[in-house]
This record gives structure tokens, sequence and C-alpha cells, in this order.
């Protein structure tokens, strides 16, 4: 018996063996593994450390920022400061040599003319559609336009469909695929149509405003032309006036230096100088002859092409106080 069963315990003796070796491998490879999850634990605190620290290195980078740039407004403000009244000693002191002063408020009727015409053609064109207004309205047309040619496209389809359907067995596969493309296209067809008739009243309306905006510009194109041109002539005028005051280095009036300073920028001098052209024409054209504020005082209330232009010119004569 013992002999019968010797070499099957000596095989389970030696499997076990094996066994028990395999179970120490693994044993220390979970130690291993559990090793290494520690330090992976250790470096995923270390590296929310290091984010800790780099959100609060940013918010201190953020903070100093804010103070640099407050610091920077600051800067900028006390030189603006020093340069008004560096600017104010120089006036005064040439004003106390002789030197001639610049007077933009007196003007000939030739020159008020040419204002009133401007304004009036300004008047006429404000009460045009602009030309985003104009193309919302031409967009809103296409739209409906599209709606109405998907819809008529599915429909042309449907009967296509109906007419194979007709005409063909029910067997072939062309019978199968017709009643296909016949239910899909109906839906398609009724979905367009539903949308073209909720585009209906807007498209019209747009077409109708298209319309008018049209006959008015027609009717109103010589007005408008000739006030382009009267305001060209005017800036042209206003242009060489203002050179000649800054070439013969003239004292400029308080009202322009409040807002614009004595002299052009060495940066940006066309646009100051457009500005300064189009301050000079709004006092031209509403007769503004306030000797403090450049603009005069807000209109009271609402005045087409005047009040809009007040703010627009109050708007950019902020860059240069």
């Amino acid at each position: 018996m013992s002999d019968h069963y010797g070499p099957q315990v000596n095989r389970l003796d030696s499997r076990t063996r094996s066994l028990e070796s395999e179970v120490s491998d693994l044993d220390s490879e979970v130690d291993s593994l559990r090793s290494k999850l520690g330090q992976v634990e250790d470096l995923d605190y270390e590296l929310r450390d290091i984010r800790d620290d780099i959100a609060r290195l940013q918010s201190e980078v953020g903070e100093l920022g804010d103070d640099v740039r407050s610091d920077i407004s600051d800067t900028d403000r006390a030189l603006k400061r020093l340069t008004g009244r560096v600017q104010a000693l120089e006036a005064h002191f040439r004003a106390s040599e002789g030197a001639p002063v610049a007077d933009f408020d007196t003007i000939g009727a030739d020159w008020r003319q040419l204002a009133q015409i401007a304004d009036r053609g300004r008047r006429v064109r404000a009460g045009l559609l602009s030309d985003a207004q104009r193309e919302a309205h031409q967009s809103a047309i296409r739209v409906y336009q599209h709606a109405l040619e998907e819809r008529d496209v599915h429909r042309g389809r449907v009967i296509e469909a109906c007419g194979i359907l007709a005409t063909t067995p029910l067997t072939i596969p062309a019978h199968a695929q017709a009643g296909a493309e016949f239910g899909q296209s109906r839906t398609l067809a009724d979905s367009h149509d539903q949308r073209a008739k909720r585009l209906t009243a807007g498209a019209q309306k747009a077409q109708a405003e298209l319309a008018q905006d049209d006959v008015l510009r027609q009717a109103k194109a010589s007005l408008i032309d000739k006030g382009a041109r009267a305001e060209r002539k005017l800036h042209g005028v206003l242009h060489g006036r203002l050179a000649d005051s800054i070439r013969g280095r003239a004292l400029l009036p308080v009202w322009f230096v409040t807002v614009l300073g004595p002299v052009p920028p060495a940066a940006k001098t066309q646009e100051w100088t457009d500005l300064a052209i189009q301050v000079l024409a709004y006092r031209i054209t509403y007769d503004v002859t306030d000797q403090v504020v450049a603009l005069g005082p807000e209109p009271d209330e609402y005045v087409p092409r005047r009040t809009p232009w007040f703010h627009e010119l109050t708007r950019q004569l902020r860059h240069w106080n």
C-alpha cells in the first residue's frame, strides 16, 4: 500500500513545496507593491503640497500685479497732473510774453452754412437703416427663402416617391425604397413648411423696411451727398486753422486744453487731430461758446444726431484726459 502511494505522496509533497514557494513569492510581491503604493501615496501628498504652493504663488503674483498696475495708474495720473501744471505755467509765461491766442469760435457765415448743410445730411443719414440693420433684414429674408426652397425640394421627392409606389410591385426593392423616401421626405417637407410659416412675418417686415429704406435713399441721395461734401470741406477748413495755430505756437483756448492738451501728442497724432476737428465741428454746428467746457452742456432731451454725437465725443475725449 505504502509502495503504491509513495510516488503520489512525493508528487503532492513536491507540488505543495512549489505552491508554498509561489505563495512566498506572491507575499514578497505584495509587500513590494505595498511599499510602492506607499511611495505613490507619499508622492501624491508631495504633489498636493506642490500644487498648493503654486496656487499660493499665483495668488501672490496676482496681488503683486494688481499693486503694480495700481502704482502705474497712480503714477500716470500724477504725471498727467504735473504735465498739466507745467503746461499751464508755460501758457501763463507765453501769454505774458504776448504770444498769439488761437480763436476757434469766431467763424464766418460760410463756415456756419457748411456746418448746417453737413448736419442736415447727417440727420437724414441717421434716419436711414444702418449697414448692420440692412444686413440683418437681408439675412432674415435669406433664411426664409432657404426654408421655402428646402420645403419645395422635399415636396418634389414626395411626388417622385408617390410615382414609384404607384407603378411598381410591392415585392421589388425599389418599391420599399420609395416607401422609405416618401415617409422621410414628407416629414422634412412638413418641417420646413412649418419653419417657413414661422419666418413669414419677420421676412415680410424685413422686406418692407428694406423697400422703404431704398425709396428714402433714392429720394434723399442728393441731400446726403451734399451734406457729405460740406462736411469734408468744413473739416478741411478746420484742419487748416488748427494746424496754423499749432504751427504758430498760439495759445489754445482753455476749453480745448482741458480735454486735449496744449499740443498734439508724439504718438497717435492723427487720432488727436481728427478728434480735435470733430470737437471744433460740434461747437460750430450747435453754436457752443462755453469757454471752459469743450462740448458745452449735455442736451436736455434727445436730439437726433446731436445727442449721439455728444456722447461719442465725450467717450473719446476721456482717453486724452
